[in-house]
């Protein structure tokens, strides 16, 4: 996918605005269908490529309506069995040398830099954008949709087959197009559907997401339209504890004794009043990456002794918090860079719980930090603050709520809407929350996994 964000004509026509939504979905359906043609019949050469496009694809020839897509298909009739990269060169080389057809003057000053693309009137930038329209339109797309359509009618086969896209939160591409590019695999998963023998498993952590909607806000992309597409992943505190049981045998066993050790052989039994185990998952987001570094934080606490004192446990809390705390606004620092502020601001009562209405008086000075700091390329907070300086938010209030919908959805705070409900958290209950329906009246509370951090009680 490299190769896509270095492309200068591609560049080129996203800084002057030009829409590659389309593009991005042509190249995402392009590959898939070839994946999915090669491990549905297992195709690893030219012969066996051409053999399956007479087998698959050679009975539509009479029929008219599938004419273009069966054009389409034939220009790859000996590639299929071509590895994914060479797909993506080679269909983003063809938009390439039509666009360089085209503007090819345009590009060349552009790769000279000096900022051509900033220097264009509007006027011209329209004009090329108008040019190129006809190299990335929608033919393409919906030549690919008769493809779909063609697999879909040979799905007889029995067999289950997947395809999964994992490690799109590393950087595998420049942050400038990656973004846009999940938003294409996400806009062209729904038309895979009609394949019934294939699934097409898209792993994506809560916080890309977060910055795919806010990166590409526009009329056309929500949020709820996914929402059926989505299978958000949960664990359950027996989940976690046969995976901390299964990971301490594993450990002591292989270095002390052959017997079965788990969590209960190890740590109290109790913290408090409460169930050891229960009183650590109370300090996590449920998740097995806090679950495990709580525990072996308290094990190195421990330091080398056969059993987890409670005092372990207790100061293993301290640098366990600080290291979530850092680690939370390292995972949302894409979509949320002043995470690390907004909690400074909601803690700075110095208590776990506070009402909203606690906090109005500090959203001035808050906002002014924002705005006299640095700034980055991607802020919603700075855009907040700077719409209220404007007066385009009514108050201080509102910025106060839009500030708790943000950090609920990291996970940092639990919100209590009025006082008939109980606090409510993102990974427990609904994922966001809209800053509406919150009033003076509502409570926010630091999650319990960053009190220490803060050296905050509980109260």
């Amino acid at each position: 996918m490299n190769y896509v964000s270095n492309s200068d004509a591609l560049r080129f026509l996203s800084a002057i605005g030009a829409d590659l939504d389309l593009f991005f979905q042509v190249l995402w359906k392009h590959v898939l269908c070839i994946e999915y043609i090669r491990l549905r019949w297992d195709v690893d050469s030219v012969d066996k490529s051409r053999n399956i496009f007479t087998r698959v694809f050679g009975g539509f020839d009479r029929d008219e309506r599938k004419r273009k897509a069966l054009e389409y298909i034939r220009a790859w009739e000996g590639r299929f069995w071509i590895t994914m990269d060479q797909n993506i060169k080679e269909i983003t080389e063809a938009v390439e040398h039509k666009l360089h057809a085209e503007i090819g003057g345009e590009i060349e000053k552009f790769k000279a830099g000096g900022q051509y693309d900033k220097r264009l009137s509007r006027e011209k930038k329209t004009e090329i954008v108008a040019r190129t329209r006809k190299i990335i339109s929608s033919d393409q797309l919906s030549e690919l949709h008769g493809v779909i359509d063609m697999l879909a009618s040979q799905d007889t086969d029995l067999k289950g087959y997947y395809l999964t896209v994992d490690r799109l939160d590393e950087r595998w591409v420049d942050d400038s197009v990656r973004f846009r590019m999940i938003k294409g695999l996400m806009e062209s998963l729904r038309t895979f559907r009609r394949i019934k023998n294939l699934k097409i498993l898209v792993a994506l952590r809560a916080d890309v997401l977060e910055r795919v909607v806010q990166e590409t806000a526009d009329i056309s992309f929500q949020r709820e339209k996914f929402e059926d597409l989505m299978v958000r992943l949960h664990w359950t505190k027996a989940e976690l504890r046969q995976l901390v049981d299964r990971r301490l045998n594993s450990l002591f066993k292989r270095q002390y004794t052959s017997g079965l050790i788990g969590f209960a052989d190890i740590f109290p039994p109790t913290i408090g009043a409460k169930d050891t185990f229960e009183w650590l998952t109370e300090r996590t987001l449920m998740r097995p990456r806090d679950i495990i570094a709580f525990v072996n934080e308290c094990i190195d606490v421990a330091n080398g002794k056969p059993a987890v004192s409670v005092s372990a446990v207790r100061k293993a809390e301290v640098d366990f918090a600080r290291k979530r705390r850092d680690a939370l606004v390292q995972e949302w620092n894409s979509a949320y860079p002043l995470q690390s502020q907004m909690l400074d601001l909601f803690t700075s009562r110095r208590k776990s719980g506070v009402d909203l209405l606690e906090l109005i008086d500090r959203t001035d000075d808050f906002c002014l930090a924002v705005l006299t700091g640095a700034r980055t390329v991607h802020d919603p907070v700075w855009e907040i603050c700077h719409a209220y300086s404007e007066g385009r938010k009514k108050s201080a209030f509102d910025v106060l709520a839009e500030l708790t919908g943000i950090l609920y959805r990291t996970g940092a705070i639990g919100v209590k809407v009025s006082a008939q409900d109980r606090f409510a958290y993102s990974h427990f209950d609904q994922p966001l929350i809209s800053p509406q329906v919150l009033s003076p009246e509502s409570k926010v509370r630091l999650h319990p996994m960053l009190h220490a951090a803060y050296n905050l009680q509980e109260r």
